[in-house]
């Protein structure tokens, strides 16, 4: 199947979503060593696949106009901090450290505001994450949530990422789970009073 066969093909299970919204069961759960990119909406509003990803990690990154939205969603024990804003900063590979010290990690900022902005950001995520493993072995997950519904999930690779990401419409607001980043158990949890949100 072509690049421009492939695209079609998601962009009408994409339009399909917009009639027929998924429920947030399909939705994977947080796990060691994941990462979870998640755009919110405006307003700092977060997503339906957000508040489980915030409620599961040991470590969420954020963008400092979001924390309104976080101080109240975050367990105790979640160890939160403010990131430089965007994705192309020093947040993003200190997300991977966390994510390859076998935390799980979510990375909360705001939408892009373009298509192309938001391909530049999963690129350079990509590139990051790879280091030295092939991304054809590295497993993602990403779930569109449109103003009226959640897309189902699209399984992909880290190499295709960007190719699955462009299937999606501008208005849709991204997750991409990236599974196994590093190792489940290397991570020493200890316990934290309140949580941690700083900044």
């Amino acid at each position: 199947m072509s690049i421009a066969e492939s695209i079609a093909a998601a962009s009408s299970r994409h339009a399909t979503a917009r009639r027929n919204p998924q429920r947030t069961s399909h939705l994977p759960s947080v796990q060691p060593g994941q990462l979870w990119l998640i755009e919110a909406r405006p307003g700092g509003v977060l997503s339906a696949p957000a508040r489980p990803a915030v409620a599961g990690a040991n470590v969420v990154v954020y963008d400092r106009a979001l924390a309104g939205a976080l101080s109240d969603g975050l367990p105790l024990g979640t160890y939160a901090e403010a990131a430089t804003e965007g994705l192309h900063d020093a947040s993003l590979s200190r997300c991977v450290r966390f994510a390859r010290d076998g935390w799980s990690v979510a990375r909360i900022l705001a939408a892009p505001a373009s298509q192309r902005d938001r391909v530049a950001g999963i690129r350079s995520l990509a590139k990051q994450i790879a280091g030295d493993r092939p991304a054809a072995d590295i497993a993602v997950t990403v779930i569109g949530e449109l103003p009226d519904g959640i897309c189902e999930p699209t399984h992909s690779k880290l190499d295709r990422l960007d190719l699955t990401v462009v299937t999606y419409p501008q208005d849709a607001h991204l997750t991409v789970v990236v599974d196994g980043v590093g190792s489940p158990g290397a991570a020493r949890l200890q316990p934290v009073a309140g949580n941690g949100l700083a900044g």
